[in-house]
This record gives structure tokens, C-alpha cells and sequence, in this order.
């Protein structure tokens, strides 16, 4: 049996986070574990107004779950994976990603080097070295190239 159980890959759309994406879902496959993909949306600040910045967000989710989804459909992943999507809405991308990891039990996190798609979240620089740093599991960080 692996240690591996539950993957969790910290996704921003970007090129390393797709890569991100197809090695998790390889070893996911490779030791039956659950992979559970997961965006961070920048949570709307108080000065928003809450009808329009629910409604925004709510459509901003719709966007990235479809998104993932394109993505996963795209590849070729191995039937034997268990894909999951889920979007949570944070301050802050880097403490958010390793609360999630904290509360929800992961055995491995697989982030992208980089992270260029800053629509997402416009602080997203040193996720993966707080992945890094700060992770209750063993991180794993790919690159594109």
C-alpha cells in the first residue's frame, strides 16, 4: 500500500500548475490515490458591494471549475485516477493552500514552479516555496520545462 492516499495539486491556470495537474494525476493513477485539484479565488473585500461581489465570484467560480475540468478532459489521464475539483475563496493563496492541506488530510502536495496566471490571485509569487517551507506532507514542485 502507498503513503500516497489523497494528492492535493494547488492550481492557478498557469502553465506549471497544468503540468502540476498531469504528474499528480500519473501518480495518483500509479498508487490509487485521490488527486483533488484545488483554486484559490481571491476572497472580496468589504468595500465590494455584496450582491455584485457574490454574484461576481460566483460566476468566477463557475469559470475556473470549467476550466479544471477543460483541462482534466483534455488530457489523457489514466482511467484508474479519481479527480476531484473544489474552489475556495482566501486572502491569501499560500496559508489558505496549507490550511486546506492541515484540515483535509493530504499525503502529498504538488504545486507548479510558477505561477503565472494572476487572475486567479494577484498575489500569487511564493506559493511554492511557503508550500515548501511551511507543509504538514511532502510537496512536490514541477516545472513545465
Amino acid at each position: 500500500m502507498s503513503s500516497f492516499q489523497r494528492i492535493l495539486v494547488g492550481w492557478d491556470g498557469s502553465t506549471d500548475s497544468r503540468h502540476a495537474l498531469r504528474t499528480a494525476a500519473h501518480l495518483g493513477a500509479e498508487v490509487r490515490a485521490e488527486v483533488v485539484v484545488l483554486a484559490v479565488l481571491k476572497r472580496q473585500s468589504r468595500h465590494e458591494a455584496a450582491d455584485e461581489a457574490a454574484e461576481e465570484m460566483l460566476e468566477r467560480r463557475r469559470e475556473v471549475v470549467a476550466e479544471m475540468t477543460t483541462e482534466t478532459r483534455r488530457e489523457s489521464f489514466p482511467v484508474t485516477v479519481t479527480l476531484r475539483h473544489e474552489v475556495i475563496e482566501a486572502d491569501q493563496t499560500a496559508p489558505a493552500l496549507e490550511a486546506y492541506v492541515r484540515e483535509h488530510g493530504f499525503d502529498l502536495v504538488v504545486v507548479g514552479r510558477h505561477g503565472v496566471d494572476r487572475a486567479l490571485h494577484p498575489r500569487v509569487g511564493g506559493v511554492s516555496e511557503h508550500q515548501v517551507r511551511h507543509s504538514s506532507c511532502p510537496v512536490m514542485v514541477v516545472g513545465s520545462d
